[in-house]
C-alpha cells in the first residue's frame, strides 16, 4: 500500500484537479440553485478536493459528502458527478483492484436504485456507468504503469548495482595480486632477521651464527630496533591492504533485511577466513572457530560494521603485537541478542611492560562497545594476551525476551 502523501504537485493530478473545479464550477453556473445552503456545500466539496494532503481520505470524504448531500440540503447533489468521477480514479489510483471493482459494484448499485426504485435519476444510468468504468481503468492503468516503471528501475539499479561490486572485487584481486605477496615475502624476511639477532634460529632447525659478524652488544640491539620497526612497517602496511580490500569486497547493506542472521554470519566468517589465511602466510598457528549458539542474531548495519571491523582489529593486533610463529586462538559466539570474540594469544610483550597491544584501536572500539551496551576487556599475564569483547544485539519484537548480557 502507497503511502498517504503521493506526489502532490504532480502537474497531470493539479491539471485533472482543475479540470474537475472548473467543471463543477461550469455546472453551478449552468444549472443554478436557488438554496444558499447548496451552494456553501458546493464550495466546501471544493475546497476538499482542492486539499493537496491525504488524498485518498479526503477523496473519500467527498464521496460521503456528495452521497449525503442531497439527503440533508435539497439541491446539493447537481454538481457532484465531476468530483465523483475524479475521486473515483483517485482512489483506483492510490488503492488498488478491488477497491475499484468495490466502487464499480457500488455506482451500478446506485444508479439502478435511483432509476427503478426511487424514479428520480435524471440522468443516463448507461452513460454514467461507462463513465465510471472508464475512470477507474484509467486510475488502474495509471497505478500498473507506475509499478511496471518502479519494477524496471529496481531492475536497472541492481543490474548497476552487480556491475559495481564485480568492479569492486576485480580491483580486490588486482590490489592483491600487486602488494601482498611481496608484503608477505617481507615480512618473514624480517621476522625471521628479527630472530636471528635475538638468538634464535634462522627458520631453517640451525642455530643463528648472525651473532658472530663482529658486532658488539649495542650494534646487535640497534640493528635489532630497526629490524623490529621495518617488521612493524610492512605489518602495518599489509593490515591497511587487506582492510582496503575486505573494504571492496564488504556490502554491510544486504543486513537491511537479515532476519534470520545469516548475512551477519556469512560476514564474519568471510572476515575470519581471510584473516586466517593472511595470519597462516605470516607464519602463525591460528586456531579460529565460529559458533553459533541459539541463532544467530538480526544486526542493524550499523552494530554488524562494528562487530565486523572489531574482528579485523583483532586478525591486525595478532599480526602486530603477537611473537612471531606463536599459536593464537580467536573464538566468535553469535547469540540471538549478542556477539562475543575471544582472543588469546602470546604477546611481544611483557607483563611489567607499560605498553599494551592494541592501544589506540582498542580504546576506539571500546567506546564504540560501551555506547551500545556493550563492553571490551584486555588482559596481559605471563606473556599471555587476552581481549573479551561483548556486543549486544537488540532483539526484534516478535521474538521472545531473552536474558541480557553476561555480568561484568
Amino acid at each position: 500500500m502507497r503511502a498517504d502523501h503521493p506526489k502532490l504537485w504532480h502537474p497531470i493530478r493539479i491539471t485533472i484537479v482543475v479540470i474537475t473545479v472548473w467543471w463543477i464550477l461550469f455546472c453551478l453556473v449552468l444549472a443554478p440553485t436557488d438554496n444558499p445552503a447548496a451552494i456553501v456545500w458546493t464550495i466546501i466539496e471544493i475546497a476538499v478536493l482542492l486539499s493537496p494532503f491525504f488524498p485518498k481520505s479526503m477523496s473519500l470524504l467527498f464521496l460521503i459528502m456528495s452521497q449525503s448531500g442531497p439527503w440533508l440540503i435539497p439541491g446539493a447533489d447537481v454538481n457532484s458527478l465531476p468530483g465523483i468521477l475524479y475521486t473515483f480514479g483517485m482512489l483506483a489510483y492510490e488503492t488498488n483492484n478491488l477497491v475499484a471493482l468495490l466502487l464499480l459494484a457500488y455506482s451500478i448499485g446506485d444508479q439502478l436504485f435511483r432509476q427503478l426504485v426511487l424514479g428520480t435519476n435524471r440522468s443516463n444510468p448507461v452513460a454514467i456507468i461507462a463513465m465510471v468504468s472508464l475512470v477507474l481503468m484509467l486510475g488502474c492503468g495509471l497505478r500498473w504503469n507506475q509499478a511496471v516503471a518502479g519494477s524496471r528501475a529496481e531492475a536497472e539499479q541492481a543490474k548497476a548495482r552487480l556491475r559495481e561490486m564485480e568492479s569492486r572485487s576485480h580491483i580486490a584481486e588486482a590490489i592483491h595480486d600487486a602488494v601482498t605477496g611481496d608484503l608477505s615475502a617481507a615480512a618473514f624476511v624480517a621476522q625471521r632477521r628479527i630472530d636471528a639477532l635475538s638468538g634464535g634460529d634462522d627458520g631453517d632447525g640451525s642455530a643463528s651464527t648472525d651473532g658472530d659478524d663482529g658486532k658488539n652488544a649495542d650494534e646487535r640491539r640497534d640493528e635489532l630496533d630497526k629490524w623490529t620497526q621495518v617488521n612493524d612497517y610492512i605489518l602495518s602496511a599489509l593490515t591497511n591492504v587487506h582492510r582496503v580490500i575486505d573494504e571492496l569486497d564488504m556490502d554491510v547493506t544486504v543486513l537491511e533485511e537479515d532476519a534470520d542472521g545469516k548475512a551477519f554470519s556469512d560476514l564474519l566468517k568471510a572476515t575470519m577466513a581471510g584473516g586466517d589465511r593472511r595470519l597462516r602466510a605470516l607464519g602463525f598457528d591460528i586456531t579460529s572457530i565460529l559458533h553459533v549458539a541459539g541463532g544467530a542474531p538480526s544486526a542493524s548495519p550499523s552494530l554488524a560494521r562494528i562487530a565486523n571491523d572489531l574482528l579485523r582489529e583483532t586478525y591486525a593486533n595478532i599480526a602486530r603485537h603477537a611473537q612471531s610463529g606463536s599459536k593464537a586462538d580467536l573464538s566468535v559466539i553469535l547469540k540471538p541478542n549478542a556477539v562475543e570474540i575471544t582472543q588469546i594469544n602470546q604477546a611481544r610483550t611483557t607483563e611489567t611492560d607499560r605498553t599494551q597491544p592494541g592501544g589506540h584501536g582498542l580504546a576506539y572500539f571500546s567506546k564504540q562497545l560501551e555506547s551500545h551496551g556493550g563492553k571490551l576487556e584486555t588482559t596481559l599475564r605471563d606473556g599471555e594476551w587476552t581481549l573479551f569483547a561483548y556486543l549486544p544485539i537488540p532483539v526484534p519484537e516478535t521474538l521472545p525476551p531473552l536474558a541480557g548480557h553476561p555480568e561484568s
